[in-house]
């Protein structure tokens, strides 16, 4: 059986658009972050196939664990609250577990408009394991240990997740069939600015693949330099890139950032050294995650 997980957080018309997609799925559970309890009641009144649980409040990480813990399958299909899975989505994936440990299909973006402000997900090549549309067997998920729950928000514990994937050496496998669409979305500029100072979960990425037993001390390889040249590599790119495709949402977010950069260098270095003194006591107490 395939259990499918669904973190959700004050998302309840794009949750319903999800739900209706999955139509008879054996086990569905969808782990509940919101506010108020608008997902729980659309729940009862239109999926009762579907298993509420209340979220813990811990980030989108968290979130999938909690998920995963209530789940019966002996593997797990991840698709995000504001994703659209096609009908045949379950059926692909079945498909493909029998000479597979994980499995990623294709991601692709409906509605954009090339705006400034918008921000779509794609994945047509696979090999970048989102969870917005993954699939792992139970057993493997388990020796894993999950998503990293030191990640509290989106934007670090995909790209540590792969990490750890990729490390184990599972047999992974794209499939295109296993098909997920991901609207396109406009972000207000608050969002965008939120966006800039999230990049310090990256940080903790880059931090936590690189570690060793004396992380605070080393600083030879610093996670917030190598942000500022990641920011420069990326405006040269822009700059001399002939391709134009979302030219003008790179360049929005480049001109934030360095406008940003006076504020985001002393608050990253800031995050950098809480990080590597919370990793440096998490070696120190044989964490080796």
């Amino acid at each position: 059986m395939i259990s499918v997980i669904i973190p959700t957080c004050d998302r309840t018309e794009s949750l319903a658009r999800c739900l209706e997609q999955l139509g008879g799925a054996a086990d569905i559970i969808v782990s509940d972050d919101s506010r108020t309890t608008a997902t729980r009641q659309l729940i009862a009144a239109r999926f009762p196939n579907v298993k509420w649980f209340e979220g813990p409040r811990g980030g989108p990480a968290a979130n999938r664990n909690h998920g995963a813990r209530h789940a019966i399958g002996e593997w797990f299909a991840f698709v995000d609250d504001d994703s659209i899975p096609e009908r045949t989505w379950l059926a692909a994936i079945a498909r493909a577990i029998a000479a597979s440990d994980v499995i990623e299909g294709r991601t692709v973006y409906l509605g954009r408009t090339n705006h400034p402000l918008e921000e779509i997900v794609e994945n047509l090549t696979g090999n970048l394991f989102w969870s917005c549309n993954l699939a792992i067997r139970r057993d493997l998920f388990e020796r894993l240990g999950g998503f990293d729950e030191e990640f509290l928000e989106a934007g670090g514990e995909d790209l540590e997740f792969a990490w750890r994937i990729r490390k184990m050496k599972f047999t992974a496998r794209y499939v295109p069939e296993a098909l997920v669409y991901h609207p396109a979305r406009r972000l207000p500029v608050s969002k965008w600015i939120n966006r800039a100072f999230q990049s310090r979960w990256h940080l903790l990425y880059g931090l936590k693949t690189t570690r060793t037993s004396h992380v605070s001390q080393d600083w030879t390889g610093s996670a917030t330099l190598g942000q500022l040249i990641y920011l420069v590599r990326s405006t040269a790119r822009t700059v001399l890139c002939r391709e134009r495709t979302q030219f003008a949402q790179r360049v929005f977010r480049l001109v934030l950032e360095w406008v940003l950069l006076p504020v985001l260098v002393p608050y990253l270095l800031y995050c950098e050294i809480s990080f590597r003194k919370r990793l440096s006591l998490g070696a120190g107490n044989g964490d080796s995650a």
